[in-house]
């Protein structure tokens, strides 16, 4: 089994993921069928309907998983985006047909472009993407941190510059920090 979910696997449920969304055969619910036989490109190994030991349903998790982050990831970077069309049902309702709309992903320009990039841009485009992300998150998570010594760097400078008294350099820092927990009661 493939332990972990590497770059390549993700290229390659995106790639597969395109070509669905581009024949309109994809919904946001189907999903998890049009991809079931990549199992063994995904996990290595085969996946079992109905698991049955630790190891099998553990297996089978994982799968479910890293369909789930694919599709995401695909709506995120805007790869698929749903529309409506219209489609009829022979012989199910009272006129004879049935004419109803149906929700599909379909594959965006963005989508089309990344699908004719050569293996390796795509492998460095995604990698590329991701490892933005996930700066950004962490950037996100300790920008309080970031602020605070921003302020006592600049507090520094100008207390040793004789500017500003440590009076207003403290009364700076308490609106600071009263400001920040005003803001974190409003989210």
């Amino acid at each position: 089994m493939k332990e972990r979910f590497t770059l390549r696997i993700k290229q390659y449920l995106l790639n597969r993921i395109i070509d669905e969304a581009a024949e309109r055969r994809l919904t946001k619910y189907n999903f998890w069928e049009r991809l079931k036989g990549d199992c063994v490109e995904v996990m290595g190994i085969e996946v079992l309907e109905k698991p049955i030991t630790h190891q099998e349903q553990r297996i089978a998790q994982a799968f479910n998983e890293r369909r789930q982050i694919a599709f995401d990831l695909a709506h995120t970077l805007l790869l698929i985006r749903s529309v409506n069309v219209p489609t009829v049902i022979p012989g199910n309702g009272p006129g004879g047909d049935a004419h109803i709309w149906i929700s599909v992903c379909k594959a965006t320009k963005v989508a089309r472009v990344y699908r004719r990039l050569p293996t390796f841009l795509q492998l460095w485009l995604l990698g590329l993407v991701l490892t933005g992300r996930k700066f950004a998150s962490t950037l996100q998570r300790f920008k309080w941190l970031m602020g605070v010594i921003s302020f006592v760097v600049l507090s520094v400078k100008v207390w040793h510059s004789g500017l500003i008294d440590k009076t207003w350099i403290g009364i700076s820092a308490a609106a600071g920090i009263f400001s920040v927990w005003l803001l974190s009661l409003w989210k």
